[in-house]
């Protein structure tokens, strides 16, 4: 897993491949004002269910979901549980098995996490472990269920899990031209996000139809500098439920190129 895929890795899809896909349209609009982004929901939806799909060259190679599972309590704190699964195709499962499954629980009126919680099965590697978040403290400590080593962090108040980060941008406010930022706390290491909308347009899903949209790009910074890495694009819908849309990264590694992630069902 390339962990420069940090806000990738919040969609839990971690393919690499070249190509491009057909599976959407983006036209661009000539008059961005025409495409009004609407203030978010102050909530979140509980039982909401997105499924997406990544995509190689025109071929599916794996799929994920993101569910607001429940609202429920913890370490004091009244949550949501969010689950993101992902998992690659039986085909590409024969080269590099995928299965992932991830949980955060986003306070509710903070909107910062108070737990991260993973189980992944990538290749031959296997890691179960969850992030208690201090966030009054500013402290993180990593719990391994395989080794039960336990390590403490210090992180900058308020951070942001590489999913919960997706759910703070649906339920912030943001014009065009406008930068929200973020930490996010990711393998150990904080990162700084700050993204920017700098599109509009109407995006169409095969399936799904026409989408009133803009488009966001992070920029990840470590340690002050900036991860040239990857170019990372985000269609958000424009109406009060900001749903991602559509993820097309597009990395500098040799070999990698560029990977698409689409929505394909809302439940």
């Amino acid at each position: 897993m390339k962990k420069i895929y940090f806000l990738i890795i919040s969609m839990i899809i971690f393919i690499s491949g070249c190509g491009i896909t057909s599976s959407y349209k983006i036209k661009e609009a000539r008059k961005p004002e025409e495409i009004k982004i609407e203030v978010p929901k102050p909530q979140l939806r509980v039982g909401e269910k997105l499924t997406y799909k990544a995509e190689w060259m025109g071929m599916d190679v794996g799929f994920a979901t993101l569910l607001v599972k429940e609202i429920t309590e913890l370490n004091g704190h009244e949550v949501y549980c969010i689950v993101a699964k992902a998992e690659t195709t039986s085909f590409v499962a024969k080269l590099f098995k995928i299965e992932d499954e991830i949980a955060t629980y986003v306070d509710i009126k903070e909107l910062y996490p108070i737990r991260f919680d993973k189980k992944q099965k990538e290749g031959k590697k296997y890691r179960d472990e969850y992030v208690d978040f201090d966030q009054e403290k500013g402290k993180a400590i990593c719990v391994s269920r395989i080794t039960n080593e336990k390590k403490e962090f210090n992180v900058p108040k308020g951070v942001q899990d590489p999913v919960s980060c997706i759910y703070y941008f649906r339920l912030s406010s943001i014009n065009p031209g406008e930068v929200l930022f973020a930490n996010v706390h990711l393998d150990d290491k904080n990162w700084f996000l700050e993204t920017k909308v700098t599109g509009r347009g109407i995006v169409n899903i095969k399936g799904l139809g026409n989408w009133q949209a803009f488009m966001a790009q992070p920029m990840s910074w470590f340690q002050g500098e900036l991860n040239k890495n990857a170019k990372v694009s985000i269609w958000f819908s424009a109406d009060q439920q900001r749903v991602p849309l559509l993820i097309v990264v597009q990395s500098n590694i040799p070999f990698v190129g560029t990977i698409t992630i689409t929505l394909q069902k809302i439940e």
